[in-house]
């Protein structure tokens, strides 16, 4: 019996990073949280944009360079069978315009860099540049996105 109260503790570990791991292996679910971090991002600099939040380049800029890095990424979560299930709502013209897919990817990471370096110049410049990454990621929701 004390040995299983002894154990007990490391099983539940075990099994919980069992379940991140495999979690972090389930392509659907990276992409999922990867988006997550970019609404977040967005968020942000919309935030800044609107007056809600103070603008601080710094930050803005770090936003920014976090939907670029992850731009870089997106794509390839995107394996061939991830498209099925009901806990996705990638749509299936994902698999079947790819090169299209990836080159919006590759146009919002392009973006959002140019929206990084823009904040440094005020927050005008950063509205400016914003603007393309609100466009970029509708875009490519309105034809990627199920939902």
């Amino acid at each position: 019996m004390k040995l299983l109260a002894t154990v007990a503790p490391f099983l539940a570990i075990a099994a919980i990073a069992s379940g991140i791991a495999s979690a972090a292996d389930d392509p659907v679910v990276v992409r999922q949280q990867l988006m997550k971090q970019n609404g977040q991002a967005a968020k942000l600099g919309y935030m800044m944009i609107k007056g809600k939040v103070p603008f601080d380049a710094a930050a803005a800029a770090e936003a920014m360079n976090e939907i670029a890095t992850d731009m870089e990424t997106f794509p390839s979560l995107f394996p061939p069978g991830s498209d099925a299930g009901s806990k996705t709502t990638a749509s299936p013209d994902i698999f079947a315009n790819t090169d299209d897919f990836k080159a919006l990817a590759a146009k919002l990471g392009a973006d959002a860099k140019t929206a990084a370096t823009a904040a440094a110049s005020g927050p005008e410049a950063f509205a400016a540049a914003f603007g393309a990454i609100d466009q970029d990621c509708g875009g490519c929701h309105r034809k990627y996105r199920t939902n």
